[in-house]
């Protein structure tokens, strides 16, 4: 019997051919032999199986059957059994073997990754799907890429990529527009054709905004002119605000405007009159400053000249005043005339004389006449100069007074010489004999300096041995008032009046005080001969930036090398009351990453301190000089990488290095541990929104170094601005804790005698300021575990001065500053649209510019990227959460859009529905789908969670097979129906652990308004997980930066209050504090010392003006002095000869390790550095 066959796609037709007669009962049955494997290119797949319970029967005795229902691409034999009344024949022979045809693929790969690579690039991970579903030889893969803001893109708008390689599973993709989410598809292909497709929807990063446009001179002022400019026509991001660049010469100042209007007013303060000045603007967002607007060249007004000097006053016969006076020192073009003013001293009131000046002579006089006998006058003199661009209007600019003089007017006084006047000489003695003697004391100091640097300059006379600890020096920038005694030292209780008047006028103060320390570092001339000398430019990231000869740090010639010292771009630099205790340098070169990591073993360095991104801008900034993974070698240096945690703001790493020339048993020898602090939230150009965070990095960092250890090495791009704030910042906290005062101008004048342009830009002089300002305020917030229960006690200390029975001095205090910010128009102007205002349930909640979370804009329709949410940072994530308001009937779509926006995974719901009160259910019920123009919303299924309902629903877009799963957890009324405070953070940890699932977008928390409830959970959520990673708690530093984001969340003390005391039951119920003894130890001491003053309000201090001992910020519970992390052991390597060395290392965590970030969370924004001036 023979099996002959054809073929089909899907089936096979077999014909028998049988040499005996066929019996008309008799029925065939085909049994066929399958073969489940495919045929891969030179496979032959013949080791098949036989099925035989899927064999097919034919129905009626015919010799020719078609098989069906097989597989495409997949190779079969085949036998034939017959079958009559009496049973079933012998199978038939098997047939050869024959392969189905080829037929689209079934199969879809899997994405496992999408991210952006930058601002032009996405990079993509996938899992090809099963080879049994390809139908076919397996080619490679299609993507394809469109905007998903475009329904109808057009050809170019669409990126298509064939992969002709089917082991490829990861892509980059570049050439896409800036700061633009995509939707990527991804298809498997076959000689038929294309595959099911794969939809994952992923957005390039911001990129560099586009200029300005139409920057305009509108109005002009003596010290002051008013600009006007447009928003860039390509922003590339969300703009966050506007820097404005004036130029004089070739100095250079920069002002920041904090605002994203579309049309920007604003008035560039602190000019020169009478002077030329290059201006031109940029915007900027999170990540990059923009590129400059075309400039434009204003000239302020002339202004008043400086005070005149009376140089005569005397009586007349008849009873008149001759009054001579000269013309001012300092002149803004000319004199154009003087006022003259003089009263009687009985009398308020001055009278005014306006008399021109005589070309513009430096000496002019006048007789004042009608005046009474027996009177006392007082007269004083301004001058004044005509505006020349408002010469119309006769606009005069009016100087500055001179000293009032006063003379008695009686009969015959001018016979005699004049009380007056004999008190004018004796005046000008005391100030002769004054500047004599200044002039002798300035002479000795001159000689004690000189002494000084002859003798005790060994400070800076760098020897090979390790470093030793340097004794505190006492230097004069404690008490150095500037030559004037315009600056000094401030106490602390003065500290808040003086940054306010320092911020009035649009920061003239500041102004006025870093042109001075400007003025002060220009004079100083430090020779950097080892910076410029041939050799060793090259070293230098920045030409301008050198590294002073007698603060450079040296390093130790190598074994065969000559004896000059080798060269590396760092500095020591002195803190409070401790030499040389810090090392600003560069961000490292490639050329110089071996000098780096031989500094840091031969100063013994535990910390280093990183403040800047390695590329910001498009520009290298800082170059990678640590290993990724595992180990490097960096010369005689081997760094390996034991941890790395990624946090909101900051990332920590842990690192091993041992010097490969080194034995154990040398002092010193074996492998060391350091760690390296990175802040990554800097933003590109400026400072950060808000001080806190700063602050909380620069105090951990410093505390994480022990007492032994050498210097912290602080470093940025050039080593000089954001280094020179973060030294200045932990020195000055020091300075308070100690003695209750703080001198910034005197200290960062010294420090800029070690490493020149410390502090680079006036915007940071006035953020160390601001952020001291704030610690002085609040003090150290960060609690130990341990301390938590007796810092809530203290906080609940009762206010005599109050009537209401709960009114608690402390707490009340701490609620004030928390919720001290105030919103004004400009920080909400979308949400006050009136396009925007029925979106808002209240006015009261309302989303601040900065922080609002942003729609997908539809084009031509105003305020459709408005929604009332706002972003909130957690504890590991700068976006880790959105909270909202209930949505209304009007904006449901919007909070699907969002979701669907920012691919948000999770939702918790914290309000009943009640349609009667206007909270209706918004998301679907079953077979109820939600339709919008490109995606709907459909219900999966609904089920109870430890008491929770959970409902589970996708976002499927309406152009392709993308779905966006989504989980909606519904906790009615939390937290106020809860029985106890021990249950208040199981919602928390059921919703984190639901979370982790989806590590790409943040979760939204709903309550009625986005309001207390929801920030409540986002606290609590947050807290938990600091708890966690460092067995502390800063409650404090979360509720203000949340209030700043959305003021009102917080109603009254009592909201901060309930955070406090659930995370003290939560420590309870889990025994966190049990992890680290030494915050138990201590509770019997104080644990935190408040600040002394209160600047919400002009009311008295807090506490007596003078305090009796030194002013601590903070004091933890083991140590009533300074705040100070747990200090752990580091566990020890061993060495190759069994010896263990020696190492101890205080560090952020109870338990002295480091976790793995979560997958998902390395993504988080970097920062970007200043360029040199």
């Amino acid at each position: 019997m023979m099996i002959g066959y054809a073929y089909t796609r899907k089936g096979l037709t077999g014909s028998d051919t049988s040499g005996e007669e066929k019996q008309s009962q008799v029925v065939v049955v085909v049994v066929v032999g399958v073969d489940q494997t495919k045929i891969l290119f030179d496979s032959k797949g013949e080791d098949g199986l036989w099925d035989v319970d899927n064999g097919q029967a034919t129905e009626t005795n015919a010799t020719q059957f078609t098989v069906t229902n097989l597989q495409p691409f997949t190779v079969y034999s085949f036998r034939v059994v017959a079958v009559n009344a009496l049973g079933m024949s012998q199978p038939s022979i098997k047939s050869y073997y024959m392969i189905t045809l080829r037929e689209l693929p079934e199969g879809k790969p899997i994405f496992t990754a999408a991210h952006n690579a930058s601002s032009t690039s996405l990079e993509l991970h996938w899992k090809a799907p099963n080879y049994s579903t390809i139908h076919g030889e397996f080619l490679g893969y299609q993507i394809l890429l469109r905007p998903r803001d475009i329904v109808s893109p057009r050809d170019d708008q669409v990126v298509n990529v064939t992969i002709r390689d089917p082991t490829v599973t990861s892509h980059k993709v570049t050439n896409l527009r800036t700061y633009t989410q995509y939707l990527v598809s991804l298809q498997v292909i076959n000689p038929e054709g294309l595959g099911p497709t794969s939809t994952v929807a992923v957005m390039t990063d911001e990129g560099v905004p586009g200029p300005p446009e139409n920057l305009t001179l509108i109005r002009v002022h003596d010290r002051s002119v008013d600009l006007q400019w447009n928003q860039p026509t390509q922003p590339n991001g969300e703009i966050r605000g506007y820097r404005v660049y004036f130029m004089k010469g070739n100095y250079t100042s920069v002002k920041t405007v904090r605002s994203s209007e579309p049309s920007i007013q604003f008035t560039l303060p602190g000019l020169e009159p009478n002077t030329q000045f290059r201006v031109w603007t940029k915007a900027y967002t999170q990540r990059h400053e923009g590129k400059s607007s075309q400039p434009v060249i204003v000239s302020t007004d002339l202004s008043g000249p400086g005070a005149p000097t009376i140089s005569n006053l005397s009586c007349q016969a008849n009873g008149d005043i001759y009054l001579q006076w000269l013309r001012p020192e300092k002149l803004y073009g000319t004199v154009d005339l003087y006022y003259i003013y003089y009263r009687p001293e009985d009398s308020f009131e001055f009278e005014e004389i306006a008399v021109n000046s005589v070309n513009n002579r430096k000496e002019h006089n006048f007789l004042l006449t009608n005046l009474s006998y027996n009177t006392m006058y007082e007269v004083k003199v301004r001058g004044g100069t005509y505006s020349r661009f408002f010469s119309e209007n006769n606009k005069t600019y009016k100087g500055p007074f001179s000293h009032p003089r006063k003379i008695l007017l009686y009969p015959d006084c001018h016979k005699r010489p004049h009380p007056e006047q004999g008190a004018g000489f004796e005046m000008s003695a005391g100030i002769i004999a004054g500047i004599i003697c200044a002039t002798f004391a300035l002479f000795l100091l001159v000689v004690a300096m000189i002494i000084w640097r002859r003798f005790f300059q060994g400070a800076y006379n760098y020897l090979d041995d390790p470093p030793k600890t340097v004794p505190a020096l006492v230097h004069d920038w404690e008490n150095d008032t500037g030559g004037e005694g315009s600056y000094g030292p401030i106490d602390v209780h003065d500290f808040a009046k003086h940054v306010a008047d320092l911020h009035a006028d649009g920061d003239i103060g500041f102004s006025k005080e870093y042109e001075a320390i400007q003025a002060a570092s220009a004079q100083e001339h430090h020779p950097a001969e080892h910076s410029q000398h041939p050799e060793n430019k090259q070293k230098n990231r920045y030409l301008n930036i050198v590294a002073y000869d007698h603060t450079r740090v040296p390093l130790r010639p190598l074994p065969g090398q000559k004896k000059a010292i080798e060269y590396v771009n760092a500095n020591y630099i002195d803190g409070y009351e401790k030499a040389r205790a810090y090392i600003g340098t560069q961000g490292p070169l490639p050329s110089t990453f071996d000098t780096f990591w031989r500094m840091v073993w031969e100063q013994h360095v535990h910390i280093i301190v990183m403040i800047t991104n390695l590329v910001e801008r498009g520009r290298k900034k800082c170059d990678q000089y640590w290993p990724k993974e595992g180990s490097e070698h960096y010369g005689l240096i081997q760094v390996r990488l034991v941890h790395e945690e990624v946090l909101a703001t900051y990332t920590i790493r842990k690192f091993a290095i041992r010097h490969m020339k080194v034995k154990c048993k040398k002092s010193g020898g074996g492998e060391r541990i350091l760690f390296q602090y990175h802040y990554t939230n800097w933003p590109d150009h400026g400072t950060p929104d808000h001080p806190l965070p700063v602050l909380s990095f620069v105090r951990k960092s410093a505390a994480a170094n022990p007492e032994d250890a050498g210097p912290i090495i602080v470093h940025c791009s050039a080593g000089v601005g954001r280094t020179g704030t973060y030294i200045v910042l932990d020195a000055m906290l020091q300075h308070i804790r100690a003695k209750g005062r703080l001198n910034i101008w005197g200290f960062l004048k010294h420090i800029r005698t070690q490493r020149n342009f410390l502090v680079q830009t006036e915007e940071q002089y006035i953020f160390i300021h601001d952020a001291l300002l704030e610690a002085i305020q609040s003090g150290d917030t960060n609690i130990p575990s341990g301390g938590v229960s007796r810092y809530i006690r203290m906080l609940q200390a009762p206010d005599n001065s109050q009537e209401k029975p709960q009114s608690w001095y402390l707490l009340s205090h701490q609620y004030k500053l928390i919720t001290h910010f105030q919103p004004r128009d400009f920080n909400v102007v979308s949400a006050m649209k009136p396009v925007n205002r029925e979106k808002n349930r209240s006015t009261d909640h309302l989303p601040m510019e900065n922080g609002r979370v942003h729609l997908t804009p539809k084009p031509g329709v105003d305020g459709s990227d408005y929604i009332n949410a706002t972003w909130l940072m957690g504890h590991q994530r700068l976006r880790e959460f959105i909270i909202t308001q209930h949505p209304l009937p009007n904006t449901i779509l919007d909070f699907w859009q969002m979701v669907w926006d920012h691919n948000a995974q999770t939702v918790v719901v914290l309000t009943t529905v009640d349609e009667d009160q206007g909270f209706p259910q918004f998301w679907p019920a079953q077979h109820d789908d939600f339709d919008s123009e490109h995606w709907k919303v459909r219900y999966l299924e609904e089920k109870l969670n430890s008491g929770l309902m959970t409902v589970e629903v996708a976002v499927q877009s309406l152009q392709d097979d993308y779905e966006l799963p989504v989980r909606l957890i519904h906790a009615p009324s939390w937290p106020h129906t809860l029985p106890a405070l021990t249950t208040t953070l199981s919602l928390v940890s059921l919703v984190s652990e639901a979370h982790t699932n989806y590590q790409n977008g943040p979760l939204i928390v709903v309550d009625r308004f986005g309001g207390t409830e929801a920030a409540t959970f986002c606290s609590l959520t947050t807290l938990r997980s600091q708890m966690e990673f460092e067995q502390h708690l800063d409650t404090y530093m979360y509720c203000k930066l949340y209030h700043n984001r959305r003021p009102s969340i917080w109603t009254s003390q009592d909201d901060i209050l309930f955070i406090y005391r659930a995370m003290e039951s939560y420590i309870e119920s889990e025994g966190s504090h049990s992890g680290s003894s030494s915050d138990m130890a201590g509770l019997n001491d104080p644990i935190i010392t408040m600040p002394p003053v209160t600047t919400i309000t002009p009311v008295a201090p807090l506490t007596p003006k003078a305090p009796p001992s030194p002013l601590p910020l903070s004091t933890p519970p083991s140590t009533p002095s300074a705040p100070a992390l747990p200090t752990v052991s580091t566990p020890p390597s061993t060495c190759a000869n069994g010896q263990v060395p020696s190492n101890g290392h205080a560090m952020l965590t109870g338990n002295g390790t480091i976790r793995v970030p979560p997958e998902g969370m390395e993504d988080t924004p970097q920062a970007t550095e200043i360029p040199p001036v």
